[in-house]
This record gives structure tokens, C-alpha cells and sequence, in this order.
């Protein structure tokens, strides 16, 4: 398969390309299943809040289980106290999945987007641009 090749003077020349690449069969469900994952890799959790057993303070009973009248409490790490920890929070980076995903998913991807792009006639591929490269770094 050739496809035509653009200088950034303008001019065009063709190159041949493989047709296991350039003419794949076109799977959206891949694509926006590929998406769907680096971009949720991307993604930052830093919400973090105390769980009970991480505040800092004594374990030991706030007062006597029997005889005061009042409820029965443990520490002041429970949740229902003001400072204590909080029950269902958000457990930061570590506790999120990380989305895994394979070389093969990723390639054949590409491919599907490379092709749709050839067949809508919207892929631009340009020469060499080491000869042009001292105008960027200007």
C-alpha cells in the first residue's frame, strides 16, 4: 500500500507501508477500551483520610462500661468522636486498582486508529524532520 508523504516545503513523494498495519481491521470497542484505561492510570488519587487504627493517641477505655449511665465506648479512636478516624473515607493512591494494559491491546489499537484515519483520508505523515529541527530549538 502507498501512501503520500509531505515535506514541510510542500512537496510530496509516497511511501510503501505494510497493509497488516495500515488496512487492520477498525475495533472502536479496543480503542475506547484502551482510552478508557490510560486514562484512568492517569488519573490521581491523593484523598487520603485516618482509618481507626491509624490516629495516633491511647487504645484504652474512656470510662467504665458499667454504672455511668452512658453508652458504651471503647478509645476516642472511634469514628462517632470528633479527631477520631473517619470509617469510610478515601484510602488514597495505593488502594486504587491500577488498570492493566497489554502490549497486544495496545498495538492492535494503533492499528484500528491508523486505518480509520487512512480510510477517512485524515492521516498526514511528513518527511525527516532532523533537517528541520534547528528552526524548533531556536
Amino acid at each position: 500500500m502507498k501512501i503520500s508523504k509531505l515535506n514541510l516545503d510542500g512537496k510530496k513523494d509516497s511511501i510503501e507501508v505494510l497493509d497488516k498495519i495500515f488496512s487492520a481491521k477498525i475495533n472502536k470497542k479496543l480503542v475506547s477500551n484502551v482510552l478508557y484505561k490510560t486514562n484512568a492510570n492517569y488519573k490521581g488519587r491523593h484523598a487520603k483520610t485516618k482509618q481507626q487504627n491509624e490516629v495516633s493517641g491511647p487504645t484504652s477505655k474512656i470510662y467504665a462500661q458499667k454504672g455511668t449511665g452512658n453508652a458504651r465506648h471503647a478509645s476516642r479512636k472511634a469514628p462517632i468522636f470528633v479527631g477520631g478516624g473517619i470509617a469510610h473515607g478515601p484510602k488514597g493512591e495505593l488502594a486504587y486498582k491500577i488498570r492493566k494494559l497489554n502490549k497486544s491491546e495496545k498495538k492492535q489499537s494503533i492499528a484500528s486508529i491508523v486505518s480509520e484515519k487512512i480510510k477517512n483520508n485524515n492521516l498526514l505523515v511528513f518527511s525527516n524532520w532532523e533537517i528541520y529541527e534547528f528552526v524548533w530549538t531556536k
